[in-house]
């Protein structure tokens, strides 16, 4: 395989002078050169210059009149200068240049004598005659102005089209797709590959500072080449730079709980405290040559967690405990008296600093060096659950302590080689630490570090995972890249060699976990168990080896084209190739030789096509084609490393099967962690399907753009996407069908309203005794997603600037994909039907059916008066506000079985013994609505101007302003299954959580802020 690998890189680099990956963290400034007959003009002489970033790029138009000045840093107030002897010259100016954007100039020499300097632009087109995927830039005045609540940039991600929420904790989906994104910075990949999330994941309070963030890009659907390791979206966050001017920062955010509006299901309205401050400082060391950029960030949070159990088979209306209880009423009110701790408020607090330096050298007009060091140190005692209050028991039975450490480097050297080439190459290293402990004061006496599940409720233990690094994941990444313009065409041919080595310390409930099918049961194990009795339904617990390393390397190629076929035709097209050397598991099951190899895909070729037609100067039709492959996530590569049944066995004992029951524990009790004499067929194995493959989309999206004044446009874009391939896991071990079986389904009063049939599956036909489950991980998901998003963009003039942003979309899937939950637990089975994933095909629990987004900000000037009261008081205010309505995305209706669900049945955790989905067979998935959304966070601010030089702001922001909470959270259980009878439970539908990223509530809450500026 490493031979395989060289081959590509070797290949690679023979055919390019100079080669390398993604410029991803630049733009481009193009244009052809015409005379007053439309001929296009060689030998002209181009200068693209930025005079505070001391830039000076000069260029030559070709046989073909064009000219490019690729791998320019991002920035506003670039000009362009074109001279030819015997015409007049021409100029542009005030041109602002986003990341990834290429900004193409027509440029029309009028004949020397007319005037003597023509000047065609001083603001950016509109309109990119050039551009034919679905991409959006965040610039830096709506990342400084829009109401941002925890100053986490990313999350302005979700002002794109086609993009929703994935859960409530800060992921995002593009198309329907759950996971599958790529985090860039500066162009070098900071995704945390173990997760595939951004850098420190969702749960810190941001992995870079706001104040260091220029812009992003956000690319949707459709994108070149040069962009990879992505199923769903691209983010592409640019950081800031210094310039030949002296300009700082300094800021302080401050909240309490007098400015928050209290949870839906919070008893009270806990004391909380936030204090977020900071600053930044920008400038030259020498002018024109070497320039500085410093921040610092820190974060003193102190958030208390409201935690209570909401259950209708547990508590009725007025919180009266209702279970059925048949043990002794000592022992019943011991187990009630349990509960006792589901109900306080944990202490709880998130404690950070971010610090964040750039330098950046311009050697000489033809060379230039950046580097850049990024670092977060995050500390949240109780803080691996950050929601304001949760009702499922997760604040104490799955909570702990958690800790990240991330932090990343970047250097890079653009070279100018001639007037038509520009190669850069670029180094990153990136380093994201993740560890966790349990805060021993949530570990209760009476049973120890053991989970706990009783009749369905889960979470009334303790969190078993722990302590955990879960990872320490490290990269080193090397990327070169060549952008070469030749007549008609500019070209970009790259390489990329990424080396990502996961280490871990994790054993997944290392603690064993307790499952009882009634409370009786679990009152009598609790106390007063004189004979050791076991009445508990299931147990489970994972011993063996916690230490885990391994690495994978990722080769990438690239070839792009961007041919300007006619003055109106922009054709984009090009080839990316991907191939990654898997690592080899070190320990095996010589039981089964497929637990001793992993798949290496080495097909993994992405064609990608577009085109952009300019029907007029204000109207470009445009559209594309790709293939674009998902990365090996280290999570899948831990499972098969660790569940083959040898390295990590997951013991799983049932107590309907006599030997099972024999072996297990008498409750609290835990098996050793190095037991290895375990009942046959307790424990399971999983490997990958011998074909195994990354999954993958195809994108597809046509749009049209009119510039409808000198500052709107108008966007339609259709967005089309499949998912291909999507990982998912079938158990070979649990046999044919057996008879199958018809369950009673009785309404709330008892009566008969129904049956259902279903097959089944049963221990008797498991295909080999010695192991539980045989797990394969294979490709059988897919995903169907449509999407019809408009766009209104009105940029700053007359003291507003807006955007309204409205997508209809339908997602569809058969993997039951979304929260983020497919891409952490590769060894179980989802599916209701052993390998018929199609049956489980419905919307997504991610389809948003609607979604509108608008953005304002207002800048009004009262009066042209310039005196003290005109500027302190009557002028330089500023509103600034998003408002966001959408959809719900819906829920799934399930069951739960006590006891078994008929003799026999392989596993009790599902109706028809497979142990797979949980979801009402006989209704459709995502069939139960949560609430819709609508939301406004606004902010205003008034500017007070100190000095000529030194500027104040006084900020009040306030996220949900009127406060519409929406549940984000529903009690699903439709019907409980015994003896063969399905009986409804009360309270389906009916909310239980209110969460929301970041502060866990989508109830309002406030801040006051000082900002200085100079």
């Amino acid at each position: 395989m490493k031979r395989f690998a060289a081959l590509i890189v070797f290949l690679c680099l023979s055919q390019c002078p100079d080669v390398f990956a993604q410029a991803a963290g630049f733009g481009s400034i193009s244009g052809v050169v015409r005379d007053a007959t439309g001929a296009r003009i060689p030998g002209a002489s181009v200068t693209v210059a930025n005079e505070s970033k001391g830039i000076s790029r000069e260029l030559v138009s070709n046989e073909a009149g064009a000219f490019t000045a690729p791998a320019l840093v991002p920035a506003t107030g670039y000009s362009v200068t074109v001279k030819l002897a015997g015409f007049s010259d021409w100029s542009a100016k005030s041109i602002d240049l986003q990341v990834g954007q290429d900004i193409s100039l027509n440029v029309d020499l009028k004949v020397a004598g007319t005037v003597s300097e023509v000047t065609v632009i001083d603001e950016t087109p509109l309109v990119e005659s050039t551009k034919s995927g679905v991409s959006q830039v965040v610039n830096s005045a709506q990342i400084q102005e829009l109401p941002i609540n925890g100053r986490r940039v990313d999350s302005f991600v979700l002002l794109a089209p086609a993009v929703v929420p994935d859960g409530t904790f800060g992921l995002v989906s593009f198309r329907g797709i759950a996971g599958g994104n790529s985090f860039l910075t500066d162009g070098n990949d900071t995704t945390n590959q173990f997760y595939n999330e951004n850098a420190g994941r969702t749960r810190i309070s941001s992995q870079i500072s706001q104040d260091a963030v220029q812009e992003f890009q956000v690319l949707t659907n459709g994108y070149s080449a040069e962009f990879g390791r992505a199923s769903g979206g691209v983010i592409n966050t640019v950081t800031r730079s210094g310039s030949n001017a002296v300009h700082g920062t300094g800021y302080w955010f401050f909240r309490n709980q007098d400015f928050n509006a209290r949870d839906r299901y919070a008893t009270i309205n806990p004391d909380e405290k936030r204090n977020q401050f900071g600053g930044s400082l920008g400038g030259p060391i020498k002018r024109d040559k070497l320039f500085y950029f410093f921040n610092g960030e820190f974060v003193r949070r102190n958030f208390p967690l409201i935690n209570r159990l909401i259950n209708p088979t547990f508590f009725d209306g007025s919180g009266a405990f209702i279970q059925t209880c048949t043990a002794s009423a000592t022992q019943c009110e011991a187990a009630r008296r349990f509960l006792d701790r589901q109900f306080q408020t944990l202490p709880r607090e998130a404690n950070s600093e971010l610090g964040f330096g750039k330098l950046d050298w311009l050697a000489t007009p033809r060379n230039t060096f950046s580097a850049s060091f990024n670092g977060l140190r995050w500390i949240s005692p109780n803080g691996i659950q950050t929601q304001a209050v949760l009702t499922n028991g997760n604040g104490i039975g799955n909570n702990a302590n958690s800790t990240v450490r991330t932090r990343y480097g970047r250097a890079s050297w653009t070279n100018v080689t001639s007037n038509s080439m520009v190669n850069e190459f670029r180094f990153g290293w990136f380093k994201d630490r993740l560890f966790d402990y349990v805060n021993p004061a949530l570990i209760p006496n009476e049973t120890g570090p053991i989970g706990l599940t009783v009749a369905g409720q889960q979470n009334l233990g303790t969190a078993t995972d722990y302590p955990r690094l879960n990872p320490s994941e490290q990269r080193f990444q090397f990327a070169d890249n060549l952008t070469w313009t030749m007549g008609r065409h500019t070209m970009k041919f790259g390489v990329d060699v990424s080396t990502v080595q996961d280490y871990l310390d994790i054993l997944r409930n290392r603690a064993g976990t307790y499952t009882y099918a009634t409370w009786s049961n679990f009152a009598l194990d609790f106390s007063g168990n004189t004979t050791g009795a076991k009445r508990w339904q299931s147990f489970s617990q994972t011993v063996g080896n916690p230490i885990l390393d391994f690495r994978t390397t990722d080769y990438s190629v690239f070839a792009q084209d961007q041919f300007r076929a006619t003055n109106k035709l922009t054709l984009n097209y090009g080839l990316r190739y991907d191939f990654t050397n898997l690592p080899t598991p070190t320990v095996t099951n010589p039981a089964y030789s497929q637990t001793a190899t992993i798949h290496e895909p080495k097909k993994n070729f992405s064609p990608r096509f577009g085109f952009a037609y300019s029907m007029s100067d204000k109207t470009v039709v445009r559209g594309g084609y790709g293939i674009f492959y998902a990365r090996f996530q280290g999570a899948l590569l831990q499972t098969l490393f660790l569940s083959n049944g040898v390295y990590q066995p997951a013991v799983f004992l049932q107590s309907t099967t006599p030997a099972e029951l024999a072996a297990g524990p008498v409750f609290p009790a835990r098996l050793p962690l190095s037991s290895t004499n375990l009942p046959s067929g307790s424990v399971s194995i999983t490997f990958a399907s011998p074909d195994f493959r990354n999954p993958y989309t195809q994108q597809a999206d046509l749009s049209i753009e009119r510039q409808l004044s000198r500052n709107m446009s108008l966007t339609l874009n259709y967005i089309w996407s499949r998912g291909i391939q999507i990982t998912t896991s079938r158990d070979l071990n649990i046999g044919p069908e057996g008879a199958p079986v018809t369950f009673r389904i009785n309404d709330a009063s008892g009566n008969q309203v129904g049956s259902f049939t279903t097959p089944t599956y049963r221990l008797a036909n498991r295909v080999d005794p010695r192991f539980q489950r045989v797990i394969q991980v294979e490709n059988g998901g897919r995903s169907y997603y449509d999407g019809l998003a408009v766009q209104l963009k009105k940029r700053m003039s007359k003291g507003i600037e807006s955007s309204v942003s409205y997508t209809w979309s339908h997602a569809i899937d058969t993997a039951n994909m979304g929260g983020g939950s497919n891409a952490l637990f590769f060894d179980t089975i989802r599916s209701t039907y052993s390998g018929n994933y199609a049956a489980d095909k419905g919307s997504s629990s991610l389809d948003q059916r609607h979604r509108l987004v608008a953005t304002t900000i207002i800048q009004p000037t009262f009066t042209k008066s310039t005196g003290g009261v005109t500027k302190f008081l009557i002028n330089n205010w500023q509103l600034t506000q998003i408002t966001t309505v959408a959809s719900s995305q819906p829920a799934t209706a399930t069951l739960r079985v006590v006891g078994a669900p008929f003799t026999g049945a392989a596993f009790n955790t599902s109706l028809n013994g497979l142990g797979g989905s949980n979801r009402v067979p006989f209704q459709p998935f995502s069939n139960l609505d949560i609430d819709k959304v609508f939301r406004t966070d606004a902010r205003v601010s008034k500017l007070l101007p100190l000095t000529e030089q030194v500027r104040l702001y006084v900020n009040f922001e306030a996220f949900n302003v009127f406060n519409h909470i929406s549940d984000t959270f529903v009690n699903t259980e439709a019907f409980s299954a015994t003896g063969g009878v399905l009986t409804p439970t009360p309270g389906l539908g009916v909310g239980n959580q209110s969460q929301g990223f970041p502060d866990g509530t989508n109830a309002r809450r406030a801040q006051v802020s000082l900002r200085v500026v100079f």
